[in-house]
């Protein structure tokens, strides 16, 4: 059996308010989120580009699993909110793919399937929610490790301050793995965009300026220039420490 019985998620009451209430709770439809999007399977395809079965953990409105249609034969997700499962499983029902898409309700920090599944898992913005009590980061690390096949990788990627970028590659070594790449998304001064426009973006205006990946890609092209600097997103690939 692939999936072992779930556990009822800690926090679900929370985020399936939150849902419920937002139609998109972290703007992920804009420009900056839907780069990170492509940029992490990018990494992806760099590590295995053939892969038989991967993970979303965490899918929340499932604009990366729509991605991965394509991608791998098999594509699982899960989410803590109810209302996310049934969102994402209506975005990537709407995809003309021969990709088999399984999206379950889950913890993200704890997934309910067994060991060496998946080719590779992905982990978007989950662990910056254990990112203040550093054991919950490293154990969520240690449980995701061994979802993994031989060989297979696991991508985590989180909005950080560029200061906390050596800590939190430290609590995810911690957590049993190897960085095979570090994963920049050279987004920092679209997010001082984003802080600048304040009360203009709910405007249609502000809405257009942040979802255009013309002003998104004008941007990272400056913020790329300070290095790690430039990254409030931040990722790493890794695989379980030999």
């Amino acid at each position: 059996m692939l999936l072992m019985p779930l556990t009822p998620p800690k926090d679900a009451v929370y985020f399936e308010q939150l849902y419920q209430t937002h139609a998109d709770p972290w703007d992920y439809r804009q420009a900056a989120e839907q780069a990170k999007y492509r940029l992490t399977l990018e990494a992806a395809c760099r590590w295995q580009p053939h892969p038989s079965r991967v993970l979303d953990v965490g899918c929340s409105l499932g604009y990366l699993t729509e991605l991965l249609a394509g991608y791998a034969p098999e594509v699982f997700a899960v989410d803590i909110s109810e209302t996310a499962v049934r969102l994402t499983r209506e975005r990537c029902a709407a995809r003309d793919s021969a990709t088999r898409f399984d999206i379950r309700l889950g913890d993200a920090l704890a997934p309910a399937f067994a060991a060496g599944q998946f080719d590779v898992v992905f982990v978007g913005d989950v662990l910056q929610g254990a990112f203040e009590s550093s054991h919950r980061a490293v154990e969520a690390v240690r449980v995701l490790l061994p979802l993994l096949t031989p060989g297979g990788v696991l991508i985590v990627a989180d909005y950080l301050n560029p200061s906390q970028q050596n800590d939190y590659l430290s609590l995810v070594e911690r957590g049993g793995a190897q960085v095979l790449e570090k994963l920049y998304f050279n987004d920092r001064y679209w997010f001082r965009l984003k802080g600048a426009l304040k009360g203009l973006r709910t405007t249609a205006f502000g809405q257009r300026l942040l979802c255009s990946q013309r002003v998104y890609r004008f941007l990272a092209r400056r913020s790329a220039k300070r290095g790690p600097q430039g990254s409030k997103h931040f990722g790493l690939v890794v695989r379980p420490r030999p």
